[in-house]
């Protein structure tokens, strides 16, 4: 009897552990499962059927990163094209590596520099320097002389010198001078360069208003992007003489949507988005002593583009990617 009832006893357990093993076994599949249909959720809303991809890089702009304006963005097109514009600080390289090994496998299609200050050329110019496995297609730029930068831009003198050295780097297969009016054909893309710099602009703010200003279109569902990289006083006088070229559905905001380019400016581009590459502090004009303290007329900035119902998206948020689509240009959730 003693027998029977260990036997039963024993049989009991083995069933217990059976079926705890068959539950834990659909819980973990069920988790995979819903792991897989997650990252496959990822992957089709990052998927291109239309229009282009545009991702704002937070970098140097996180409080937790630097807390320091910086300007970076990338762009997919419709097959898969990578596209950079600028790309940071050269702490933000990694950043810059991590995308371009993500979505080029190590290779840029295209790469714009508005202009090469540390805070927008950095990264690239890092990138240049160093022991990887980067291949750039085609960079665009457009540069005055080593000695202009010298006598008129002493901020960003150094910076421009190396620029001039290193778009001459093997990792770079073409590089192109960009002038006003060329039209660059990229997929279902077509950037239009509006202006160069003037070399006769010699009292300014530290060469920003040296900054290539281009506009970047689908084509396939006419939604665009104009890049104001640091556009200052001068610049935006020249930009008004060709305001008709202007309008765009959003826009880079000059100068880190600080003191940059005139109402006007952007009043003749009417965005509908505005991208505003700035640390909060600058955003809110904070310069310690609390909400609009600063001289630096954010707060101001941010009232244009309240008043021409554009809504702003900052890059201290981090990472951020809009689709440019029939529809409009919609913000995808993390």
């Amino acid at each position: 009897m003693k027998k029977i009832r260990l036997i039963i006893f024993i049989l009991s357990l083995l069933v217990i552990f059976i079926g705890v093993g068959f539950i834990t076994s659909r819980v973990d599949n069920y988790q995979l499962a819903s792991d897989n249909s997650k990252k496959d959720e990822i992957t089709n809303s990052e998927e291109i059927i239309e229009g282009i991809n545009l991702t704002l890089l937070g970098g140097s702009n996180m409080e937790d990163r630097g807390n320091i304006n910086s300007m970076g963005y990338f762009i997919r097109t419709k097959n898969n094209e990578l596209v950079f514009i600028d790309g940071g600080r050269d702490v933000d390289s990694e950043l810059v590596k991590f995308y371009i090994d993500k979505y080029g496998n190590g290779k840029v299609d295209h790469w714009f520099i508005t202009h090469p200050h540390e805070d927008h050329a950095g990264a690239l110019l890092r990138l240049l320097a160093e022991e990887n496995n980067l291949q750039i297609e085609n960079i665009y730029y457009s540069m005055l002389g080593d000695e202009w930068y010298k006598e008129h831009d002493t901020r960003g003198y150094e910076m421009a010198h190396i620029m001039l050295e290193r778009v001459n780097s093997s990792k770079i297969e073409k590089k192109i001078e960009c002038v006003e009016g060329q039209v660059i054909e990229i997929d279902n893309v077509k950037v239009e360069i509006i202006r160069t710099p003037n070399p006769e602009i010699i009292h300014s703010d530290n060469g920003n208003d040296t900054s290539m200003i281009f506009k970047i279109t689908a084509t396939d569902v006419n939604k665009s992007v104009i890049f104001l990289g640091d556009a200052y006083v001068y610049c935006s006088k020249e930009l008004l003489e060709v305001a008709d070229k202007l309008k765009a559905d959003s826009v880079q905001m000059s100068h880190h949507g600080q003191n940059g380019c005139s109402k006007e400016v952007y009043e003749a581009i009417s965005p509908s988005v505005s991208f505003f590459n700035c640390p909060k502090y600058l955003w809110e004009n904070d310069n310690g002593g609390g909400y609009n303290s600063g001289k630096w007329q954010t707060i101001e900035v941010r009232d244009w583009m309240k008043e021409l119902n554009s809504k702003c998206y900052v890059a201290f948020e981090g990472d951020q990617i809009f689709k440019f689509t029939s529809d409009g240009i919609i913000k995808l959730e993390k």
